[in-house]
């Protein structure tokens, strides 16, 4: 038995040296499938029945406002209040996160044409004091193009439907 397993791994090793099998290659495959893995926060902001959306002009789509998620929860609700007060122009005093669920989803993934597995963790946001600007339908805050809609409103956008139909859902099952 000795034999046959020493001839099998002389055997394997052979055929990696002659395929140009290294440690290089053996990286990037790594690296290639930690790719397909991604951890996001999302925040749902509700101003009654609808949620607000932020315009991502890369994906040509418009999201809920999300952040990559850090392992630590304590740094990820810090994170998160930082990116929400920043970036949408809301002091930190004037809301809270709440964690609602996490859920892992596998997708394709149209902007990097692969299917990926993303593992989301939903948190609500708690308006005490919701800023004038956002009472809008639609408006800009720091670089972000905003607004507000449903989620029987974001199924029905083809784009928003194509790209994040699966993030609509969790927040309309779970919100």
């Amino acid at each position: 038995m000795a034999i046959a397993v020493t001839a099998y791994s002389a055997k394997s090793a052979i055929m990696a040296w002659r395929n140009g099998y290294n440690a290089e290659r053996l990286y990037q495959e790594l690296e290639h499938m930690a790719g397909t893995e991604k951890y996001s926060s999302l925040i749902a902001i509700s101003n009654g029945n609808k949620y607000l959306l932020y315009y991502d002009a890369g994906w040509d789509c418009d999201f809920f406002p999300n952040h990559a998620t850090n392992e630590l929860e304590s740094e990820n609700v810090r994170l998160l209040t930082d990116y929400l007060s920043d970036g949408f122009d809301i002091p930190k005093s004037d809301f809270s996160l709440t964690r609602v669920t996490g859920t892992t989803r596998e997708k394709y993934s149209t902007e990097h044409d692969e299917t990926r597995v993303y593992h989301y963790t939903l948190y609500r946001a708690n308006i005490t004091r919701m800023p004038d600007v956002w009472k809008a339908d639609r408006f800009h805050v720091d670089s972000k193009d905003c607004r507000w809609m449903t989620t029987d409103e974001m199924l029905a956008d083809p784009r928003i439907r194509q790209v994040n139909r699966d993030v609509v859902t969790i927040v309309r099952d779970n919100a």
